[in-house]
């Protein structure tokens, strides 16, 4: 398979509501896990973090006709948009989606270092700000 994978970041839109957001989060677990889409969907203090990856026509169409038009959020910004050798989130727990704290941020570094046998200091300080209660 050619597996690809878009990383971004963006605000949520003004006037969203918790309830809101939660249906975010539970669509986008459900969609995903049927379009064999893996990842990862943060939130925190007004902000999302997405990993999408899986097939690059699915993933591009995904992003580029339905997330980046999405009014429940603005100012996206593309950390990257890559061909990758294997989804690095697949077999991830896909329920998970705020870290709570430190952790949770710690759970997601070390599933990252059993896959990939390292992890980077950027990816972690990417995740923090998304940390809920932080030391």
């Amino acid at each position: 398979m050619n597996y690809y994978s878009i990383c971004y970041v963006s605000n949520v839109a003004n006037g969203l509501s918790q309830q809101e957001i939660d249906a975010v989060l539970n669509l986008t677990e459900q969609k995903n896990n049927q379009e064999n889409v893996t990842g990862i969907l943060l939130h925190n203090l007004g902000h999302f973090f997405q990993v999408l990856e899986g097939e690059e026509e699915l993933i591009k169409k995904l992003f580029h006709t339905k997330i980046s038009v999405d009014p429940r959020h603005s100012e996206i910004t593309t950390i990257f948009d890559k061909h990758i050798v294997e989804p690095l989130f697949s077999g991830y727990d896909s329920k998970f989606n705020i870290l709570k704290t430190p952790e949770d941020l710690q759970r997601i570094k070390a599933y990252l270092i059993k896959k990939t046998g390292k992890t980077s200091d950027k990816v972690l300080r990417v995740l923090k700000p998304f940390l809920l209660y932080q030391a």
